[in-house]
């Protein structure tokens, strides 16, 4: 599945597929840099993708 989030004003596509029943990963490139999220939904992993992608590029 692709969810698409939105990083200093930049709209990026995620893949996010299920690991497990409980755990969710979200992967995509921000700059040329491959970060990785995981939640225990879809929403949680891009969340959490995507405030690693700002934490690092700042």
């Amino acid at each position: 599945m692709v969810i698409k989030v939105e990083v200093w004003g930049e709209t990026i596509a995620l893949d996010v597929h299920q690991r497990s029943k409980a755990v969710w990963l979200a992967r995509g490139e921000y700059k040329g840099k491959a970060y990785e999220g995981k939640g225990r939904s879809p929403g949680t992993a891009a969340a959490s993708w995507r405030e690693q992608a700002r934490y690092f590029s700042n």
